[in-house]
């Protein structure tokens, strides 16, 4: 079991934590987190998400898709706004 102090530096370290039987302990690997503002291929990545969206109204729209599922490759698209995707990669 890990104490609070270890998790503290983990979460610091962008360790990741498994529970197995009810135990939080390290797997190992480390997550980047990239920012991305671009539109159109954001890169591979193992997860893509909205991070900050602006103005919303009238037909304004950000939308981040894996194209095709299960590729790993992202895409951000927009529309009449501006808005930031954070893709996350298991090293």
């Amino acid at each position: 079991m890990i104490t609070s102090k270890e998790a503290k530096n983990n979460a610091n370290n962008h360790s990741l934590q498994a529970c197995q039987s009810g135990t939080w302990g390290t797997i190992g690997g480390k997550l980047k987190v990239t920012q991305l503002s671009t539109t159109g291929y954001l890169g591979q990545f193992d997860f893509c998400a909205i991070a900050r969206m602006g103005n919303a109204e009238d037909a304004h729209y950000c939308q981040v898709v894996e194209s095709p599922a299960g590729s790993r490759k992202w895409y951000k698209y927009e529309h009449k706004t501006g808005c930031i995707a954070s893709c996350v990669t298991l090293n």
